[in-house]
């Protein structure tokens, strides 16, 4: 197949499975979701993901694999892919670029960080959804994997798991751990993260002390 095939399938199908997903959504929820809303979300953020995954050859439509992405993100994970594409896209072009290298037959778009150094994009690499920035490292791909598993279920965990781990840190910080640190039983008042957290810290252990981040960090892959 080529590439210009593959990517006009990869376009269209998720245009058209998007919008038959929404409808359905509307029809479940009894047109919670009007049907009109529904058919422009699916053809404007469906479509659009369609478009910008088809130009960069994100799915391998030549490999069983590839279909079985690329329909699991356009259906039981779709509002992981919707997200991602609304934000990933309004905040990594300010970090980076888009790399058909890093994004083709990959399952996912890749954003590239801008020249040499450290941080957000470099050595700070996130995942929204299916869109990326800063390329694979270690464990970025098992996010992808965690969305679509969990699929309508992921962002709400997410959420919750930051409420949560937030929460734990601040009471721990403003009781315990302060007193631990007034009496000098304690460096820092507050938790913190091992020194692989990409994140340290106050916020660090606040980020990878959530199960998506334990379970990344616990399967990731390191390069030989």
């Amino acid at each position: 197949m080529s590439k210009v095939l593959r990517g006009f399938l990869t376009f269209v199908l998720f245009a058209v499975v998007s919008v038959l997903m929404l409808l359905l959504v509307s029809l479940l929820t009894g047109g919670a979701l009007p049907a009109g809303v529904a058919v422009l979300i699916g053809l404007l953020l469906g479509g659009g993901y369609g478009l910008q995954a088809g130009v960069l050859g994100s799915y391998d439509l030549d490999a069983r694999q590839g279909w079985l992405e690329l329909l699991v993100d356009a259906t039981w994970s779709l509002p992981n892919t919707l997200f991602g594409f609304v934000f990933g896209n309004l905040i990594y072009p300010w970090f980076g670029d888009l790399s058909r290298k890093d994004s083709e037959g990959g399952g996912w778009v890749v954003y590239k960080a801008s020249g040499t150094g450290t941080g957000f994009g470099h050595d700070v690499l996130q995942t929204l959804g299916t869109v990326n920035l800063g390329g694979a490292g270690n464990h970025e791909k098992v996010h992808v994997l965690q969305a679509r598993i969990l699929g309508p279920l992921y962002l709400p965990f997410v959420a919750l798991s930051y409420v949560l781990t937030f929460t734990l840190q601040v009471l721990w910080t403003v009781t315990v751990g302060g007193l631990l640190k007034l009496l000098g039983a304690r460096e820092k008042p507050y938790f913190r993260p091992p020194d692989r957290s990409a994140v340290s810290g106050f916020f660090g252990w606040i980020y990878y002390a959530t199960p998506i981040e334990l379970w990344a960090y616990s399967t990731e892959h390191h390069p030989a």
